[in-house]
């Protein structure tokens, strides 16, 4: 091994002399809350005081703490580096010197042994564990928290699943967090050879289960969530508004109000009402002398009235020949702007019928291709199977058959309705343009008008094959899992 007083030229990250900084200043060390078990949070997070409790630290300022923070980065990011380049002696004298745990992890939470296997390097495995590693440790690796044995199977690394389990011990029976077992990890991605040299495993079913539909169960649960505001709004919540809510406002509590203060002014109310007895045989009296008043004045009006009805006629009778000659020169201009709009309105037909067209062409050309699709889908297995008799199933095995097989069912069930249904979609949007196209804004509107009555009739079943969908998955996932339990190398 080389001296280690060379240690900042083997790496790049360390190249500002890791090593020699804390060798020149040794107080710093204890400083540094060597050696460092896990990621260091800055000086600003509130659950980072326990990092600075040693006796010195209490004395340090916010730039020495910061100093400090970005050495302790500096030295497991330094770390890292060494086992991504395969270079064990950094790593060896890193750990040796007692500045880093072998299972410190990194600020994404990977620990030094996963980061091995997922370099592929046998030899740092093997250092690292002869330097204290533990190999069962959960690590985060694509997404999950998985042991270095289970990120080895689910890269298919056999040489590394065969090293972690025969030399080290590794324990291939571990249930991660989701479930998932360093077994059904290889099978799923497809590594055979590390399925066929892993013992057969059971456990995690359920958890695995839990998590892999997750995201169904959250999709049902959303749509069920749709489908009860949907009902609640159009049989509660409307209905309430326009028999509760509106004669509650605007009748039950302005009278509820006018009574409430009634009867807090009941004294005042009561003489009111009392005098308005009092008063109202002289209130009839005076209501009568003037109904009389104007019934005396009512023959002479009428006169009046009658001798000017003539006169009105005659200048009603005078104004009518100048309204006719008026609408007569106005009909021309409106019979001129309807044949404008109606020639415009021809004018676009060309256009509307052009994309009509070629929504046809595209449509029926989408349409050929996948029917076309499936003929050479039916003849390629029709010709599979009659080599693999020829063969007697020697190098055209009976799953290339079943393959092909499998190809025209996905053909016919899947591929053909996309291209419909991708056909069935573009209608809606050449009617669309078509409709703006001819009658321009007026269009538009009564298109968003029938769209939003077709909006409210498909939400109910949408959201309910939404929540279909997603029984669906999960009985399928659940399936899956079954036919694992039976034979967990599946």
């Amino acid at each position: 091994m080389a001296d280690e007083e060379n240690v900042p030229t083997y790496t790049e990250v360390d190249e500002g002399g890791i090593t020699s900084w804390i060798d020149d200043v040794p107080e710093r060390a204890a400083q540094l809350q060597l050696p460092l078990t896990q990621w260091p949070l800055p000086p600003w997070h509130p659950d980072s005081a326990s990092q600075w409790t040693s006796l010195s630290a209490s004395t340090l300022t916010p730039e020495d703490k910061d100093e400090l923070w970005t050495t302790q980065k500096h030295i497991i990011t330094t770390l890292f580096d060494a086992i991504r380049s395969k270079n064990v002696e950094v790593v060896t004298i890193l750990i040796n010197r007692g500045w880093v745990s072998p299972d410190v992890p990194n600020e994404h939470g990977e620990t030094p042994l996963v980061a091995a296997v997922a370099a592929g390097n046998g030899s740092m495995i093997c250092a690292l564990v002869a330097l204290g590693a533990t190999v069962n440790t959960y690590g985060r690796f694509d997404g999950g928290e998985r042991t270095p044995l289970m990120a080895a199977a689910a890269t298919g690394r056999l040489p590394l699943v065969k090293l972690l389990i025969e030399d080290f011990h590794a324990d291939d029976a571990i249930i991660a967090p989701d479930g998932q077992l360093a077994l059904r990890l290889a099978a799923d991605n497809g590594h055979r050879d590390v399925v066929a040299f892993l013992p057969a495993r059971r456990g995690g079913a359920w958890r695995r289960w839990k998590v892999n539909n997750e995201v169904a169960v959250r999709r049902i649960r959303r749509a069920g969530y749709n489908i009860y505001r949907f009902f609640k709004f159009f049989l509660w919540e409307l209905p309430k508004f326009f028999v509760w809510s509106i004669p509650k406002h605007l009748v039950v509590k302005p009278l509820v109000k006018a009574c409430k203060y009634c009867w807090e002014h009941k004294r005042r109310f009561c003489r009111w009402c009392k005098r308005q007895v009092v008063e109202f045989p002289g209130r009839v009296k005076r209501a009568g002398k003037a109904v009389w008043k104007v019934a005396k004045k009512v023959p002479p009006a009428v006169w009046k009235v009658a001798k000017e009805v003539p006169i009105a006629v005659w200048k009603v009778m005078k104004w009518v020949p100048k309204v006719v000659w008026k609408v007569m020169k106005w009909i021309p201009k409106v019979v001129k702007a309807l044949a404008l709009a109606f020639w415009r309105f021809v004018k676009r037909i060309p256009g509307a019928m052009k994309m009509v067209g070629l929504w046809i062409w595209t449509t029926l050309k989408g349409m050929g291709k996948a029917v076309g699709n499936v003929f050479l889908r039916v003849v390629s297995a029709i010709h599979t199977a009659v080599m693999a008799v020829i063969d007697f199933f020697r190098s055209i095995t009976l799953k290339d058959v079943l393959n092909g097989i499998r190809t025209v069912f996905r053909a016919i069930f899947v591929e053909l309705p996309q291209a419909m249904w991708a056909g069935i979609k573009t209608a809606g949007e050449v009617a669309y343009k078509v409709v703006v196209l001819l009658f321009g804004s007026v269009g538009q509107l009564i298109w968003w008008f029938f769209e939003a009555l077709l909006w409210v009739a498909e939400y109910v079943p949408h959201q309910l094959w939404k929540i279909i969908c997603g029984i669906g998955n999960s009985m399928a996932k659940g399936y899956h899992e079954i036919l694992v339990w039976f034979n967990p190398k599946r």
